[in-house]
């Protein structure tokens, strides 16, 4: 299998796996979240008979065992599960001693660099990019521990933080339980990473924070029409190849669509009449208010087909991000997936606010995302800004799992 195959196929675990719309612990969730394991396990037997490995693997289970029998606090749990920097270290160094060219492990990382998701704009060679894949994973664990199970603040609270109060005895007890339901697994059977992966996908789904695998697979559902569309478009016709309408999410609960919202559909409904671009990307997720049921990107193409009258199969709903810094970045990698054309500008259509804000998104993105998930970005005016996009939008944001 070449790079490019390899790319493809891991691209279709995005697309093909199906939205299952109940609770974290799903295929395609876990994929986004922590693709190098899910590698892993597609070479059955690579980790086998490693006692060092094995080793780790019995301290981290007895540890967790002792919090289930000991702890009374949240936080107690939560650090318990963490994996311990020594312990990472010490994976990985494991990981690269099973790493040889052309072997099982060289093929968990060719999987694994033709995806993306680790690669920043320059690329690692194949073991210090096995390394980073790996601290990356364990980092992404690590987050979901301290902010679902311990409560710690998160960088957003408002919209991010766990939907329970932890010294609620109802919250504990569900805890137990997910200890309990894996640690019933044969130890024989686990990987270094098995158990602490398995609890941190529980964590989410007891804490309902599935947004990151909701809709997919973005190439049916709602945007089915728009994706067959795509291919019979002639790209010369228009200057630019999408326009991006970046949502605002409601402040109260129970409202469906903000105002501001409403404005920035309008906008774009009229330079889609003008005939600026052949898509309309409506792009935000479940944010505003806490654990809200509606997505902005849903809302607005909602409006826009019921009230603006823009054909539905016009309309490309982008429904997981959060922030003005992944509207463009998530935008990007639906071009990319969309085999659109990334030669050409998409134009971001909002107000005077939000393009105020684009004009300096670059800082903010290398410390929110750790890349600048675009080029090119050029202000036209007050509503409106081009950009294109780059390859490295792949890139995962382990410290945001409800939009990775």
């Amino acid at each position: 299998m070449n790079i490019r195959q390899i790319f493809l196929a891991s691209v279709c675990i995005f697309l093909l796996c199906a939205f299952t719309g109940r609770g974290g612990n799903t295929p395609t969730l876990r994929s986004k979240l922590f693709y190098l394991p899910v590698q892993l396990d597609a070479q059955p037997g690579l980790l086998a008979g490693d006692t060092a490995l094995q080793r780790l693997t019995r301290v981290y289970r007895e540890r967790v065992q002792q919090s289930r029998r000991e702890c009374g606090e949240a936080a107690c749990y939560a650090e318990a599960l963490r994996l311990r920097p020594d312990e990472i270290a010490r994976i990985g160094d494991r990981l690269l001693a099973h790493y040889a060219p052309g072997n099982g492990m060289s093929d968990v990382v060719q999987a694994v660099r033709a995806a993306g998701y680790y690669n920043k704009e320059a690329a690692p060679g194949d073991t210090a990019l096995l390394r980073f894949a790996w601290e990356q994973t364990a980092a992404g664990m690590n987050y979901i521990f301290d902010t679902y199970v311990a409560g710690k603040r998160c960088r957003y609270p408002i919209i991010d933080s766990i939907s329970f109060n932890t010294s609620d005895p109802a919250f504990r007890s569900k805890l137990k339980k997910m200890l309990d339901r894996q640690l019933r697994k044969k130890p024989a059977s686990l990987h270094c990473y098995t158990l602490p992966l398995a609890f941190a996908m529980d964590v989410l789904a007891i804490n309902g924070r599935d947004e990151a695998a909701r809709y997919e697979p973005l190439t049916a559902g709602q945007n089915a029409g728009a994706y067959n569309r795509i291919a019979g478009t002639h790209w010369n016709d228009y200057p630019y190849t999408a326009l991006l309408v970046p949502g605002f999410g409601p402040d109260s609960p129970g409202v469906r669509i903000d105002y501001r919202a409403v404005a920035r559909c309008k906008l774009a409904a009229e330079r889609f009449h003008k005939k600026m671009a052949p898509f309309i990307i409506v792009s935000g997720g479940h944010v505003y208010p806490h654990r809200t049921p509606y997505s902005e990107a849903v809302e607005m193409k909602r409006y826009l087909v019921e009230e603006l009258k823009i054909p539905a199969d016009a309309i490309i709903i982008e429904p997981h991000a959060r922030h003005t810094t992944t509207n463009m970045r998530n935008a990007g990698r639906l071009l990319y997936r969309f085999n659109m054309p990334v030669n050409k500008p998409a134009l971001v259509v909002t107000d005077a606010a939000q393009i105020a804000m684009i004009r300096n998104l670059d800082k903010r993105c290398m410390r929110e995302l750790g890349i600048v998930p675009y080029r090119d970005v050029k202000v036209l005016n007050e509503q409106e800004a081009l950009f294109y996009p780059v390859k490295h939008c792949f890139y995962i944001n382990v410290q945001d799992p409800l939009d990775p």
